[in-house]
């Protein structure tokens, strides 16, 4: 044992004895007592899943965003070596279909289930394929590509129809 060691070995017992002898100066008796710290243990176990299961709740913030932009710039990248090799390239929904599979993975690696990637997946479905949408057509734009998102359509197709 280290140094270290010992030392949290003598403050775990000096904070289990100032911890006992409150209760017995709280009560007195020792079925009392035990009682109350079966009580105390039950709550804090209590606490502590909560605070698990809220730790592991995904929320839709700028870093799952973030994530999702970075599975996309993978898809693309992948996308690019098939290309290059005269392989199949993913698009349209294809391209869609990889990046969400991606961060349903990613989200039940964090949540450590399954059931709660599916249900964040569906729960946040129309910002996660606004999000993908907007990003590839603007990925596009750089590329020089001529693609259109659905949004830019209409208001392409109502600029034309005003002129």
């Amino acid at each position: 044992m280290t140094t270290l060691d010992l030392v949290l070995i003598v403050i775990i017992i000096f904070l289990v004895t100032l911890y006992l002898t409150s209760k017995f100066k709280e009560n007195g008796n020792l079925s009392n007592v035990i009682k109350e710290v079966k009580d105390d243990l039950k709550q804090s176990s209590i606490v502590v899943n909560e605070l698990v299961s809220k730790a592991k709740d995904i929320i839709f913030d700028e870093t799952v965003q973030k994530t999702i932009k970075e599975f996309i710039m993978i898809v693309e990248e992948k996308n690019q070596i098939a290309k290059s090799k005269g392989e199949a390239v993913l698009a349209g929904d294809d391209k869609k279909f990889a990046v969400i599979q991606r961060l349903s993975e990613w989200v039940s690696n964090l949540t450590g289930s399954t059931e709660r990637a599916i249900g964040f997946v569906e729960d946040n479905q129309s910002k996660i394929e606004s999000i993908i949408d907007d990003y590839i057509s603007f990925s596009n734009k750089m590329h020089g590509k001529s693609t259109l998102s659905e949004a830019e359509k209409i208001i392409a197709d109502k600029l034309k129809n005003q002129s």
